[in-house]
């Protein structure tokens, strides 16, 4: 009676695991093959050197890089544990918030050309390629340094689970008020100063917009 029992309670959970395991991988496979396509083309006319490559490369590369994570999260999930010690942990997990803010960043950065390419184009242009480049080591470098913290504040415990068994888990080390601040400067730099950066200068490109065709004249003439 208690094995049919057990047996009814995990086949929902197999199923689960699976679903979930098999949409992961798929994502994992479609990911990387379509951002590997992404940096061959792009790689291919680097030798335009436009913000728009350059940027669209830096996606991929985030991408990639937080798709290279999902493998470990897949053998997570199966086997109920964590396997890979308290150096994955670091990787993993500062790894998650270096492509997280590269990608965030880099859409800023997209925009921010958008704005200038609209309202100042002459100078977009005479813009070098060094230019755009170290503009690129620029987002990866503040996305590094705002995950360095990660890297170091957490590690691998041990955790008491139902059964007296003991479950391997990656956790913060940091005190809690240090981590609270941490998370909210995580909060201000990844969702809070890009998002109102971002919708800034989307209205300006409405205004912009707005004024070019309430004066289309007067444009032409200046």
């Amino acid at each position: 009676m208690n094995n049919s029992t057990s047996g009814t309670h995990a086949d929902p959970d197999l199923l689960i695991t699976s679903t979930f395991g098999t949409l992961l991988s798929l994502v994992y496979i479609i990911g990387v093959a379509g951002n590997v396509y992404t940096l061959v083309v792009m790689c291919h006319s680097i030798r335009f050197a436009t913000a728009m490559y350059i940027s669209i490369i830096n996606l991929a590369l985030a991408d990639l890089l937080y798709l290279s994570t999902i493998p470990f999260v897949v053998v997570t999930y199966f086997l109920k544990d964590w396997y890979f010690g308290d150096v994955g942990c670091r990787v993993l997990l500062s790894l998650d918030l270096l492509t997280m803010h590269a990608s965030i960043f880099t859409l800023t950065v997209m925009c921010t050309e958008r704005y200038l390419s609209v309202t100042k184009p002459l100078d977009t242009v005479r813009r070098s390629k060094s230019y755009r480049k170290a503009l690129a080591w620029g987002v990866w470098l503040l996305s590094l340094f705002l995950s360095v913290p990660m890297m170091v504040m957490v590690s691998q415990t041990q955790q008491r689970v139902l059964g007296g068994g003991v479950k391997r888990i990656c956790a913060p080390t940091l005190a809690p008020l240090a981590y609270k601040v941490y998370v909210t400067v995580l909060f201000g730099t990844s969702i809070m100063a890009p998002g109102l950066i971002i919708g800034y200068l989307y209205v300006k490109l409405a205004r912009t917009y707005l004024e070019s065709t309430r004066n289309p004249v007067i444009d032409r003439v200046q």
